[in-house]
């Protein structure tokens, strides 16, 4: 089981605020250097931690989500407001503020069928 994935930012709080509007996510914790500026951001996506590091700009190749029927109207509402870069017949894929690769995957149901449906 993953306990978190980390990705590298020179603007840890600027990006949390794009995390922070995808369904289900809640803001865990921050860390702070000695001088009071923002070192790491965690955001909690069920069990899985999100780290938000200050420092180079590094990330996975992509980072996919998945949702529950509970989610599904907060996931096509999140979905409209940003800009699909690619989609297969299961997922779909968007950019993070940094320009990191996202996705949400909703196999086996075909994901192309629940976006048209709203």
């Amino acid at each position: 089981m993953i306990h978190h994935i980390a990705i590298g930012t020179p603007h840890p709080s600027h990006l949390a605020k794009f995390y922070l509007k995808i369904p289900g996510s809640k803001k865990i914790q921050e860390f702070y250097y000695e001088s009071g500026e923002i070192r790491s951001l965690w955001i909690g996506f069920g069990p899985i931690i999100l780290m938000l590091e200050e420092g180079e700009k590094q990330s996975p190749r992509a980072l996919v989500f998945s949702f529950s029927e509970r989610d599904r109207s907060e996931w096509i509402q999140f979905l409209n407001q940003v800009k699909i870069q690619n989609q297969t017949e299961y997922t779909a894929y968007f950019l993070d503020s940094d320009g990191n690769l996202l996705g949400v995957s909703q196999y086996p149901e075909k994901l192309k069928d629940l976006l048209e449906m709203s």
